[in-house]
Parts: C-alpha cells; structure tokens; sequence
C-alpha cells in the first residue's frame, strides 16, 4: 500500500512525504495555494476523503485535493486565529470540528463551507502560557454525538448532543493543562476507561471524564505527558510521551501492552531532541506508525511500535504528523 505522510510545520507550512518519510516535499511555491513559510499547527485526514487533507494555520483553514494539486483556503471565523486542532467524523466527513488559540471551539456540518462557534463556557486566560488553547479533538468511538476536547491550560471538555452544550470534567486531574484523551473498552464490553495526559502526569476515568484519577508510570523521570495514542487495532497497545518540559530537551516513549495497566519505555535508535508532541496511526495500518518531536525530528515504526527508525531529514519546528493510504 502506497501511503502519503504530512507534517504540519510551524514556519514553513506543510510537509509531504511518498516514500514513508524518507523524503519530503512542499507544494509548489507559485501555485500552490499556500504561503510557503506559513504557520502550521494540524493536519487532518477522513478514510472516506482519500487524497483530501485539512490544515490549521495561522492564516485559516486549508484543504488540499489530490485532484486540485493545490491549497484551497476555507474563509471561517477563524481567519486570524491559530487553528491547532482539527477533528472530522469518522460517521461523517463533512461534520468537521476546530480548536484555536485563543481557546475556542468551532463547528462546520459542511464541510468547511460554514463555521458557528461553541459555547463551550471556557476560561479566557490562564497561569504560564496566559491564553488557553485547544490541544486535542476527540468524536467518541461509542456515540457519534458525544465529542471531547482538551484545553491548554483549561481541563477536559465533553458535549453529548453534537457540540451544543459543554461540561467541563476536571473533577481528580492534578492539573488542568490537558493534552490528549484514548479510550479503551473494558474486554466485557460493559464499561471503559478514559485516559488524559497532563502536565502532571497520567489520568484515568472510569466513570465517563466525571472522575479522574492519577496513575503512576514507574519509570518516567518527568510529570510533562503530552501526546497519548494507541494503536489502531484491538491489541489494547498504547503510547505516551514524556518530555522534561513543554518544548524541552530530552524525550521519551513509553509503550503499554494491556491497556494501561503497565508501562515500559521505548528503545529508540537515539534520544528524542524534544518532547515528543504527536504521534501518527491510522486504522488503514496499524503497525505503521509515526511520531514528530516539536524540533523537526520524525521517527517511523513498520511493526506496530516494536522497532523505530529515525528519519534522516529533520523539518524545522514540527507540530504534528498524520498519514493516509495514498489517493
């Protein structure tokens, strides 16, 4: 299967890759349809939309088509912002959800053409960073209606009815600085076990994000747990990142084979330049796998998460990477 990776770059717009990321490429400058050194902050990809990709930048919302060979920009109500989250249905491709900074929340049923903002009642400013921000977008894998997000630095947010309504849940979290959520059934069926990564460590709900409790990783040196993942199959195998600090000098991964329960750390063919900010799966392979560290590193993994290799070419100052089986 011939796939195409993309790396959001904060400074020089979008990266693709068509070899597994050996190489990579931009569009072309005089035609492609975007700033070439612009802010990139997420990529986003549907299985149903092969070959279409959405990116949140600094100048707007952008959609890329194969067929098109360019980058269309969106005109929304986020013009302006930072849009560093971007989530579609995986029911619906066209229900499309987007996280900025400042920490707002918008909604497109239409693919892009229209935007209406949230309420998600958040706060407007916050201790360290000053303006909170959105860091993850999660559609709930058991009703399609129930959607989750996390804020920097603002706690977890859920909506039950579409995105309507919000409720806050940070009842338990040592900390509000909120970056990613996996969810995990329990092998019944009955129940299942949310996780949150924090600035202060791991966190678990088993009560629907009503309830938090913290969970130890032995062997992590630092509290700082940004990006949580977990293979797209049903091994029950998951990823975390732990870095000494939000950008950081030093980073790790940890893996889990039993759903959280137990941890052990990643051997990887050199230390990580940073904390490791993303971490890439895709349900159309789940053995391969990537993760980018904010300073330009990527590392690729072909068995699932057993064994990395770190790619040669480094992109700057990185914020996420995604992939899809190629158009």
């Amino acid at each position: 299967m011939k796939v195409t990776a993309y790396a959001a770059s904060v400074g020089h717009s979008i990266w693709f890759s068509h070899d597994l990321g050996e190489t990579w490429n931009r569009a072309f400058t005089p035609t492609g349809g975007i700033y070439n050194e612009s802010r990139a902050w997420c990529v986003a990809t549907h299985p149903q939309r092969p070959g279409e990709v959405l990116a949140g930048t600094d100048l707007g919302v952008y959609r890329w088509t194969t067929a098109g060979d360019r980058w269309d920009h969106l005109p929304s109500p986020m013009d302006g912002l930072h849009i560093l989250q971007i989530a579609q249905s995986p029911h619906d491709p066209d229900v499309v959800f987007a996280g900025t900074r400042p920490a707002q929340l918008f909604r497109s049923g239409n693919a892009g053409k229209t935007w209406r903002r949230c309420d998600l009642g958040n706060s407007a400013e916050c201790d360290f960073i000053n303006t909170p921000r959105v860091t993850s977008i999660h559609f709930d894998p058991r009703d399609p209606d129930t959607i989750w997000i996390t804020i920097e630095i603002d706690g977890v947010f859920v909506s039950r009815d579409g995105g309507g309504t919000w409720e806050k849940c940070v009842n338990g979290l040592k900390s509000p600085d909120t970056h990613n959520l996996v969810f995990f059934n329990d092998d019944n069926g009955d129940g299942r076990t949310i996780f949150c990564s924090t600035e202060e460590g791991l966190h678990k709900s088993r009560d629907e994000g009503r309830s938090w409790q913290w969970i130890d990783v032995p062997d992590a040196p630092w509290p700082y747990f940004r990006c949580i993942a977990k293979r797209a199959d049903d091994s029950g195998v998951m990823f975390l990142s732990v870095g000494d600090k939000p950008s950081g000098e030093q980073g790790m991964l940890f893996r889990s084979r039993d759903k959280g329960e137990t941890w052990e750390r990643v051997d990887l063919p050199e230390p990580p330049n940073t904390t490791i900010w993303w971490i890439a799966t895709n349900p159309a392979d789940p053995n391969l796998i990537f993760f980018c560290t904010i300073f330009g590193q990527i590392f690729r993994s072909t068995d699932g998460g057993e064994v990395w290799q770190k790619m040669r070419r480094e992109l700057g100052e990185l914020r996420m990477i995604a992939w899809q089986p190629a158009a």
